[in-house]
C-alpha cells in the first residue's frame, strides 16, 4: 500500500541520497525505483553543478527538472529546456568580491558548467577530481574583473573570518541570500534564490502542491525546501538547525536514511 499523499520527492545529494563514498546505496535506488513506478515523481536538489547531478539522475532514471546550484538554475532535461536561471547583480558581486579578495578569502565562483577561482589550491583541485567540475584560474584579485555574472558563491575560510563575512553580507541582504553550512564556509545566490523557492517553481510547472512534497535533507542549504515541503525530513546527519523545522529526524547517509524514510512514509512498511 502506498501513501497517496506524497506525489513528489525532493532529494539532497551530499551527506543525504549519498554515502560517505558518493554512491547512491543499492538499497535506496530500489526502492525509489519502486515508488517512481508506483507513480511518485523524484528529483535532485543540491548545490552542485548540473553536470554533477546528472550521472546520479540518470542511474534512477530520473525524468523531472533537476535544481542545481542551491536553487539558482532549473533545468528540465527531458524537454531541454531551462525553467529557471537567476545569477546575482554582477555589479554588486565585483562589489562585494572585492572585499573578500581583499581579506585573502579563498573563493569559488559558480556558473553552469564550471568553476572559477583566483588560484587553485588542494581543495580546488580534489573538488574537481570528486565531482567532475572543472576549474579556472583568473590570478590574484581576478574575480572582480569577471564578465558574466555567477549563479553562486562560497567563501571558505577559518571559522572566526566565516563569522566576519557573515557580519559583513548582513548589509547586503537586499541582493544576496546568504547560507551558512559549516564552520569554514558559506554560500551567496540571489536574494530571491533557495532550494525552497525553486521546488515551488517546479510544483507550479507539474500543478503539484506543496502539501504533496516530500523533502529529504542535511545542510543549512536544505532548510528552505524542508519547511515548504508538506513533508520535511532531516537525516540523522543533519544539522541541529535543519532538525528543528523537519517533520522527523530518519537515518544518517551512511545507514540509507533516504531509504528508510521513503519506506516508512510513503510505502509504509
Amino acid at each position: 500500500m502506498i501513501n497517496s499523499d506524497i506525489k513528489f520527492i525532493a532529494l539532497d545529494l551530499d551527506g543525504t541520497l549519498l554515502d560517505d563514498n558518493k554512491k547512491i546505496p543499492r538499497q535506496a535506488v530500489d526502492i525509489i525505483k519502486e515508488v517512481m513506478n508506483r507513480g511518485v515523481i523524484v528529483t535532485l536538489v543540491s548545490a552542485r553543478p548540473l553536470r554533477s547531478m546528472l550521472p546520479y539522475a540518470q542511474q534512477l532514471g530520473l525524468e523531472a527538472p533537476l535544481i542545481s546550484l542551491s536553487g539558482s538554475y532549473i533545468t528540465d532535461m527531458k524537454q531541454e529546456r531551462i525553467l529557471l536561471r537567476k545569477p546575482v547583480d554582477l555589479l554588486k558581486f565585483r562589489e562585494i568580491i572585492s572585499i573578500f579578495e581583499e581579506r585573502n578569502f579563498y573563493i569559488k565562483v559558480y556558473y553552469e558548467g564550471q568553476l572559477v577561482v583566483q588560484e587553485a589550491i588542494q581543495e580546488t583541485i580534489e573538488y574537481k577530481k570528486i565531482f567532475g567540475v572543472p576549474y579556472t584560474e583568473v590570478g590574484s584579485k581576478g574575480l572582480r574583473r569577471l564578465q558574466e555574472p555567477p549563479l553562486r558563491i562560497f567563501l571558505y575560510n577559518e571559522p572566526l573570518q566565516i563569522q566576519e563575512a557573515a557580519q559583513i553580507l548582513k548589509g547586503w541582504s537586499e541582493y544576496f541570500h546568504v547560507i551558512r553550512d559549516t564552520d569554514h564556509g558559506l554560500e551567496i545566490v540571489e536574494r530571491t534564490v533557495s532550494k525552497g523557492a525553486a521546488l515551488k517553481v517546479i510544483c507550479q510547472e507539474m500543478d503539484i502542491l506543496m502539501s504533496n512534497v516530500m523533502a529529504i535533507g542535511n545542510e543549512g542549504s536544505d532548510i528552505s525546501m524542508i519547511r515548504e515541503a508538506g513533508l520535511g525530513i532531516a537525516m540523522g546527519n543533519a544539522c541541529a538547525e535543519l532538525k528543528q523545522y523537519a517533520v522527523d529526524v530518519t537515518k544518517t547517509n551512511t545507514e540509507c536514511g533516504v531509504g528508510y524514510a521513503i519506506q516508512k512514509y510513503i510505502l509504509n512498511r
